[in-house]
């Protein structure tokens, strides 16, 4: 039996002792910088308790933010000297957008911030310093989605690209093997480097991508210098061009908390409501808040992202969702004009947007369900969902994104479950990442056989997310 008590003291404790007073290191050692995501993870544990905290975590990130709105994936602690690839390898001085303050990576990452955003101001018991917070954040919240919805869609579906595995976060995932397959490149187009985390990771060899993968990945941030981080020579020249399904559908839930933060920022002005202005048309000025433009924007990415979903990620071959046991949602393959058919648990992401009609998510649920119970002997150690299926070839319990259970797709899927009126399983997967948390520790990530915390230890978006799901027991969202 789990003792939330102590758990949740032992989340807050990894908080504090990563915390370096300008934002969260995510693991020492291995991670001593800050990571995007990672940040917005960080601010909505510290949401609870540190509103002060989780403000500057925010802060710092978009300190750091580029010219044309992206949000790097890294921004470097100068200070720091043991990660590879460091501040002076991205070379980012190459781009005019880039900042000339810090050493930021040139790709991005998924933008859960917006979601941080809503929950420090919701959970803060003085709302007049999280009001001024929201005020000064949504325009660069805004740069950021315009980025992601104009220079990574040209296509203008709703959708973005990603150009490096990396920025999807699923850094390892079979998903990609197929399009690092057809990547090639000889010794000369890669500097001279080493590979720091199999020095900082436990049992590298059997749990970080494999030095093929490496080469490759290294090799296209080479690609991303050679176009000096121009987007648009980027996404004719990159080997690696993705419409991302896990990224997409982020985006998509985010947009509408941005509505939310435009709501609340209204409110506290006296104007009127995100609803009033759907039928509103831009030459009333007399009509519309200042903040209206940022909502009719807002509804125009929603509504190209709810028209293009489907048609980009459910394959016209599986008209329906769940028709056969391949039946989900996949990431497409814009080089190889594809999809990509591997089944991974971001195949089941959609169930956290809000997209899916009520019979299709009684589907998806299903098949969660089944996502951790495959047969005698086959079973995880927790009804938590592993990174891929426990049956497929190219599952390993111990690899990275290649079988292993990640706590914030956990997380994920637990919004999904209350958003659905799936209570019942939500508290199943919530007590799952309980106990393996706190059998196992507050690890990166987790053998779902076993149990065995895996990557860096004390993670600290591992601890934030339990401290979220501490304090909202089985109960919708808001």
């Amino acid at each position: 039996m789990t003792d939330l008590k102590k758990l949740l003291q032992k989340c807050e404790e990894v908080l504090d002792k990563n915390w370096n007073g300008s934002f969260t290191i995510p693991s020492a050692t291995l991670y001593p910088h800050q990571w995007s995501w990672d940040a917005a993870f960080i601010a909505i544990g510290n949401s609870y308790t540190h509103t002060e905290r989780a403000i500057k975590e925010i802060q710092f990130l978009f300190d750091a933010q580029w010219k044309n709105g992206m949000i790097p994936h890294i921004v470097f602690n100068e200070k720091e000297k043991t990660y590879f690839p460091a501040a002076d390898f991205y070379e980012i001085t190459r781009s005019p957008n880039a900042p000339d303050h810090i050493g930021t990576s040139g790709m991005t990452q998924p933008p859960v911030h917006a979601l941080s955003c809503y929950y420090i101001h919701q959970n803060s018991e003085h709302k007049l310093e999280t009001i001024t917070f929201l005020k000064n954040i949504l325009p660069k919240l805004m740069n950021f989605h315009r980025y992601l919805l104009t220079d990574r869609d040209p296509e203008e579906s709703g959708l973005v690209t990603i150009l490096h595995p990396w920025e999807s976060k699923e850094d390892d995932s079979p998903i990609w093997d197929q399009p690092l397959s057809r990547i090639s490149f000889t010794k000369s187009d890669l500097p001279d480097f080493k590979r720091l985390d199999i020095i900082a990771v436990e049992e590298a060899s059997e749990t970080i991508p494999s030095d093929d993968e490496y080469n490759k990945f290294i090799y296209m941030i080479e690609i991303m210098k050679k176009c000096n981080y121009d987007e648009k020579i980027m996404y004719e020249k990159m080997p690696f061009k993705i419409k991302d399904l896990l990224f997409s559908s982020i985006l998509y839930m985010v947009n509408k908390y941005l509505l939310k933060i435009i709501e609340i920022l209204e409110e506290a002005e006296g104007l009127g409501s995100v609803g009033e202005v759907q039928n509103l048309r831009l030459n009333s000025k007399d009509e519309f808040s200042k903040y209206s433009k940022y909502k009719i924007e807002i509804l125009h990415w929603i509504a190209r992202t709810e028209r293009n979903f489907y048609r980009y990620f459910l394959p016209p071959y599986y008209s329906k969702v769940g028709k056969s046991e391949l039946g989900l949602f996949l990431d497409y393959d814009l080089i190889a004009k594809d999809w990509i058919k591997t089944k991974t648990v971001s195949s089941l992401i959609p169930l956290s947007t809000g997209l899916l009609l009520p019979e299709e998510a009684e589907t998806m649920v299903k098949f969660l369900k089944h996502a951790y119970h495959y047969g005698p002997g086959k079973y995880s150690h927790e009804p938590v969902l592993p990174s891929t299926g426990l049956r497929e070839e190219y599952f390993s319990s111990l690899t990275y994104w290649r079988g292993p259970v990640w706590i914030n797709m956990n997380w994920f899927f637990w919004l999904g479950l209350l958003e659905y009126g799936y209570e019942k399983e939500a508290e199943v997967i919530r007590q799952g990442v309980f106990e393996l948390v706190q059998r196992h520790g507050v690890r990166e990530y987790y053998d779902p056989y076993i149990g065995k915390g895996l990557g860096g230890k004390d993670f600290s978006w591992i601890a934030a997310l339990v401290i979220d799901m501490l304090h909202h027991p089985n109960k919708k969202k808001n």
